[in-house]
């Protein structure tokens, strides 16, 4: 840690053991060090490197909770965000279960998987990566428009309470997603992929450029009635479904609030064998970090255990509402986050044996799904969500890819959907946010049921 963080940091503990008798509070100190390129029309365009500081103070009094956050970490700012969440906490209502923040106890966090050249990647370096993209993409799909984003950098986050609890974790995280299109088709045809590591050595992003561009239609695409299919989900897909059933089904709020899709099938069965779920942020195969946003350690934690469902997550509000522990899952609690509640945000699907040609064959006859765009939640207490397939739709005749297809509407129980897995691919890919604050690490996945719903002209 730098020493103007170690600082500010230290400025702010002072802030919160300073605090009059009666009031407890926590903090997060985050810094960041981002570059972005975005690229478009098969060049780049939006060259940025951003350097970011960022608090977020939480105060209660009388079981009355207040947060306000600030950019400005210097003595003045400190004092101001401050007063700011005394002065929410005392119009807020009583938080009559409010469990006090926690100690520096155990289990204390452990180092995890840290690449400290991905967090100071120079942006001449992450330029070389876009232009790699660019180029692998062009090999692939001679004549394609190329757009996508190559993030690359770190944060190093600490949080600090009046209980005792100090705590420090540093993060780093590489990602792109590569679209290459072909707007002069009629309909127009495009490609999609994207990836993500915690070590920017080990991102490939050649081979992602490559394998949007050959994901891209030769032929026009087909009509398909709208109707039940047995589906080929790639990693994109997949994630989508476990990122939406993670707030659905496992997150603490869904539970206290009585929406979980899964309040009560905790115990059950909900998916064959195969499927095992779990949320670990220590992992290497995600962006780790060791702490959440309360300073609680992270630590494996089964979602769908070989099948069956297990528990929901928590943070201090829902610990205490819940009368459970807590499981290291805070996120921080300002808006739009806070409003959320806990959610599992590294999830990581365990892989099967299936190469991709097997899962083709073994689909028969079906759909292929790239990826899914703008997914919406239609009733959270069933799991249903819709949205649209994109970027690398085809036709599965006879256990082999024929065609593409016009993209369809989906509504589908993501419970049903997992309930139906029959066959899980080899090889994970870790998709990831941006920024890295979240990751799903999941395989292909062949799914015996999905409902589309409505067929497009495009």
């Amino acid at each position: 840690m730098a020493t103007g963080e170690r600082g500010a940091g230290d400025r702010v503990r002072e802030a919160v053991r300073s605090l009059p008798s009666g009031t407890s509070a926590d903090a997060r100190i985050s810094h960041s060090a981002w570059t972005t390129i975005r690229f478009a029309n098969g060049r780049i365009t939006q060259p940025l490197a951003e350097r970011h500081a960022y608090l977020s103070f939480r105060v209660a009094e009388g079981g009355r909770l207040g947060t306000a956050t600030t950019v400005d970490l210097s003595p003045e700012g400190i004092a101001a965000v401050v007063r700011a969440a005394r002065a929410l906490a005392r119009v807020a209502p009583v938080e009559e279960k409010f469990p006090g923040f926690p100690s520096d106890g155990a289990p204390r966090p452990r180092p995890v998987p840290f690449s400290r050249a991905t967090a100071e990647t120079r942006p001449e370096t992450a330029t070389r990566i876009a232009e790699r993209i660019l180029a692998s993409a062009a090999r692939a799909a001679p004549g394609g428009r190329i757009a996508g984003v190559v993030n690359v950098g770190g944060e190093s986050l600490r949080v600090v309470n009046s209980s005792g609890l100090d705590r420090s974790t540093r993060t780093s995280a590489a990602h792109t997603n590569v679209l290459v299109d072909r707007p002069d088709r009629d309909p127009p045809v495009s490609g999609w992929s994207e990836g993500a590591h915690w070590d920017v050595r080990r991102l490939d992003a050649e081979r992602i450029a490559r394998e949007a561009g050959e994901r891209v239609a030769r032929s026009a695409p087909e009509s398909v009635a709208p109707g039940r299919y047995r589906v080929l989900l790639r990693a994109p897909a997949v994630a989508d479904l476990v990122g939406f059933l993670a707030h659905l089904g496992f997150g603490g709020q869904g539970e206290v609030e009585g929406w979980s899709c899964l309040r009560r099938r905790r115990g059950r069965r909900i998916a064959p064998s195969r499927v095992h779920l779990v949320d670990d942020a220590r992992s290497p195969w995600t962006l780790p970090t060791a702490i959440d946003g309360e300073g609680v350690a992270t630590r494996a934690t089964p979602l769908i255990d070989h099948g069956v469902a297990r528990g929901a997550v928590t943070d201090v509000l829902t610990s205490g509402r819940l009368g459970r522990p807590l499981s290291g899952h805070a996120l921080s609690p300002e808006a739009p986050q806070g409003s959320w509640g806990p959610i599992p945000s590294h999830l990581l699907l365990a892989p099967g044996s299936a190469r991709e040609e097997e899962l083709v064959r073994a689909t028969r006859r079906g759909i292929l799904v790239t990826r899914f765009h703008y997914v919406r939640v239609v009733d959270p207490g069933r799991s249903i969500i819709t949205g649209m397939t994109r970027d690398g739709t085809y036709r599965i005749e006879r256990g082999e890819v024929v065609g593409p297809v016009r993209n369809l509407r989906f509504t589908q129980s993501i419970v049903e959907a997992l309930h139906g897995t029959e066959l899980l691919g080899r090889e994970r890919r870790i998709t990831g946010s941006e920024r890295g604050g979240s990751a799903a690490t999941v395989p292909d996945l062949v799914t015996s049921g999905f409902r589309f719903t409505s067929a497009t002209l495009f």
